[in-house]
């Protein structure tokens, strides 16, 4: 991952995105995807029940150097 990238545009007052928006859940399975985690994995609570670790996508800008 290249530093200092600008990933995405907002509109001519900032107030929307322009492109594709990314939600807090997407930094998330970014970061899993970096240490090597499927975001996707299912893990179990305290009570046995099966829960997906992260709904996100992760954001793929950010490892193939074409800011968008």
């Amino acid at each position: 991952m290249r530093g200092g990238q600008v990933i995405g545009r907002s509109d001519r007052i900032g107030a929307y995105p322009a492109t594709t928006p990314y939600s807090p859940d997407d930094v998330g399975a970014t970061v899993y995807h970096v240490l090597g985690i499927d975001p996707a994995s299912e893990v179990r609570d305290r009570f046995n029940r099966p829960v997906t670790l992260n709904r996100g996508a992760v954001i793929a800008p950010l490892f193939s150097g074409r800011a968008v």
